[in-house]
């Protein structure tokens, strides 16, 4: 019995690795919710390749339609670094005004 429940933990300790691994870029993928306070530092350089551009700044962006994106801004509380990707990957893709001015607005207090 013992042996049959390290194995289903090995298993279950694999799946997560897989689900949360970014194999692309070596790394881990970044968390979609408040609070997610990770070393961002060269996500902030103006020098990006347009590659990096192309990627969702958060999981489950893509996902959501202006309006729940909008609500979604309100309601996390999101750090200088995020909302900057955000801002960039917005005005890379979708460039929709209504979102980037509520970017700018959460931008505002950051100076």
């Amino acid at each position: 019995m013992n042996v049959f429940k390290v194995l289903l933990g090995a298993a279950a300790a694999g799946t997560i690795v897989l689900a949360f691994r970014d194999f692309d870029g070596g790394g881990w993928l970044q968390p979609a919710v408040p609070g997610g306070r990770w070393a961002e530092g060269d996500l902030l350089l103006e020098e990006d390749d347009d590659e990096a551009l192309l990627e969702e700044p958060v999981l489950g962006y893509d996902g959501m339609d202006r309006d729940t994106l909008l609500a979604w801004l309100d309601d996390a509380d999101l750090d200088e670094a995020t909302l900057l990707r955000i801002r960039r990957y917005e005005t890379a893709t979708q460039d929709r005004e209504p979102v980037l001015d509520r970017i700018d607005d959460l931008l505002a207090p950051f100076g």
